[in-house]
């Protein structure tokens, strides 16, 4: 090829033979190209290799003093004009991958759901031909996109997975060597702040990203986790949409009297709301949905929080910092100093806390919290092996709300006939449900909601969740019970005279709406 440099004056035969630098080319349009009759076909070190009629010494010469503006230098070469009307040509091929480059960029903008797994698949085979913070960045935001709440980076002894949390479900995607995923495991992070020379504790780091959803624009909060396991560090990120976070009740799945349950409790000027939970069960889509229907011009809301996951609106919100000696009771007592209506705790975890949060419960605070129990009543002796008095707790707590999440079927479900096992363990549940709410009027037809295939859902069945519902309301016989240091057996048998109905049965309602299914009933709730 060298040879073909030896002569300044190229035949066709020579062009034809050149690979044109589309970055070159890229300098000047295709117009003025074709204008001047120069074109630029290749670069190296600022130097510009020029291909030109000689034609229009004029345009050639203003083309030349702009572009040796921009410290180029050109390095002539000339062909006739049959020859130069063929390297104009090189602008299609431009064009055709600048069109192919614009697709690709639209289809990974765009993907969702199967459609950003696959892209997922797609990038990781083409890694090499972006740079380390490209490709990391691009799996964040398709991982998102895909529909996952989290993503993790799962190492082993030989390898490092990819895997996405879709539905409360860990799906593998794709794998990295230990040595591939080095380089990549810099990147996150420094995306994330954190200390790039400290593996032997775990760290805790946030970034955020924008990305494309239903042709907007939205900004998406990226919470990670970095933690030494045996074979490397284990990195885990869960995505926080502030888009999609705040919902109405009927959207989180309160249904039936759960819902006026719910809304008769928040209209409450004092008392305490506890959400009890296990991780993933939309415990934050519930306080935060709470606190943005409280949320009006009269009233005072204090949040403490740990950490801050959603920033809110004329809310104050504070988050506890441990290492500095900054505890949910040592801040607890502070915001009870800056005059609240509405007080949210992130969590009760110790005996200050709880007493604290009660007492402002009793004095005329509307009191928010979340606490760790099995079912809805365990939260009484929750509270009372903690040693909260029940002669405090029975006036101060109003409600308990127990949830868990169930898969939601896709739009694609189709309907299949009910075995006969299935067909006895739902009836005998509905014999319940109908001894409690005689009034409901449930019409079941004996078939069972089963899988069709669709991308929506990635060809599995579901396509997203809905929520099982428990709420305990405090009724004046059962703070009764309480206060005489009654049992949960003792408070649930009373409470099951009346109107309460568990989660599972609440999930039954909801399956036979064609929301769920019994296997997914099962999965959850009977473990």
């Amino acid at each position: 090829m060298q040879k073909q440099w030896e002569s300044r004056i190229l035949s066709l035969e020579k062009i034809k033979e050149i690979k044109p630098n589309l970055d070159a080319l890229k300098v000047i349009n295709s117009q003025l190209s074709e204008k001047a009759e120069i074109i630029f076909f290749d670069i190296k070190w600022k130097v510009l290799k020029t291909l030109t009629t000689n034609n229009n010494i004029v345009l050639i010469a203003q083309v030349k003093e702009k572009i040796e503006l921009k410290w180029y230098k050109l390095d002539f070469y000339y062909c006739d004009e049959e020859s130069f009307s063929y390297a104009l040509t090189w602008y299609n091929q431009l064009l055709s991958l600048e069109n192919k480059a614009k697709k690709e960029l639209e289809e990974l903008e765009s993907a969702k759901w199967v459609s950003a797994v696959e892209m997922i698949k797609k990038l990781y085979n083409q890694k090499n031909q972006y740079s380390e913070t490209d490709f990391i960045k691009e799996i964040i935001r398709l991982a998102f996109m895909s529909g996952s709440s989290d993503l993790h980076f799962q190492p082993e002894e030989d390898w490092v997975w990819i895997r996405l949390r879709v539905d409360w479900v860990l799906k593998k995607i794709v794998v990295f060597t230990l040595a591939e995923f080095k380089k990549y495991l810099i990147k996150l992070k420094s995306i994330a702040k954190v200390k790039l020379n400290i593996d032997y504790i775990p760290q805790d780091g946030r970034f955020d990203f924008k990305t494309k959803k239903w042709w907007q624009t939205y900004k998406i909060d990226v919470r990670v986790n970095f933690m030494p396991v045996l074979y490397w560090e284990s990195v885990v990120m869960r995505f926080l949409d502030s888009s999609s976070w705040i919902r109405s009740f009927s959207e989180i799945w309160f249904m039936w009297e759960s819902y006026d349950i719910l809304q008769r409790n928040i209209e409450k000027p004092y008392g305490m709301i506890l959400v009890t939970w296990p991780t993933g069960s939309w415990k934050s889509t519930t306080l935060y949905s709470i606190l943005n229907k409280l949320n009006v011009p009269d009233k005072k809301i204090i949040t403490l929080e740990d950490p801050v996951e959603y920033s809110l609106p004329n809310i104050q919100q504070s988050q506890v910092n441990l290492s500095k000696g900054y505890t949910y009771t040592e801040w607890l007592k502070a915001i009870l100093r800056q005059d609240p209506d509405i007080i949210m705790v992130w969590e009760i975890r110790d005996l200050d806390t709880a007493l604290i949060a009660i007492n402002a419960a009793l004095t005329w605070h509307l009191v928010l919290s979340t606490l760790h129990t099995n079912t809805a009543v365990e939260a009484i002796s929750r509270l009372i092996n903690m040693w909260i008095a029940p002669y405090m707790l029975a006036p101060a707590l109003n409600l308990v709300i127990w949830q868990r999440l169930l898969r939601k079927l896709c739009t694609c479900k189709t309907k299949i006939d009910t075995s006969y096992w299935e067909k006895e363990e739902i009836e005998t549940s509905l014999k319940k449900i109908k001894n409690i709410k005689p009034y409901l009027n449930i019409d079941f037809d004996w078939k069972m909601y089963k899988e069709a295939w669709c991308e929506k859902c990635n060809y599995e069945w579901f396509a997203g969740r809905i929520a099982a519902v428990e709420t305990f309301e405090l009724t004046e016989n059962i703070r009764d019970l309480i206060v005489k240091w009654a049992s949960p057996l003792d408070i649930f048998q009373d409470i099951r005279q009346t109107w309460y109905l568990t989660m599972k049965e609440d999930a039954f309602l909801k399956m036979m709406d064609g929301y769920t299914t019994l296997w997914e009933i099962r999965r959850v709730l009977n473990n």
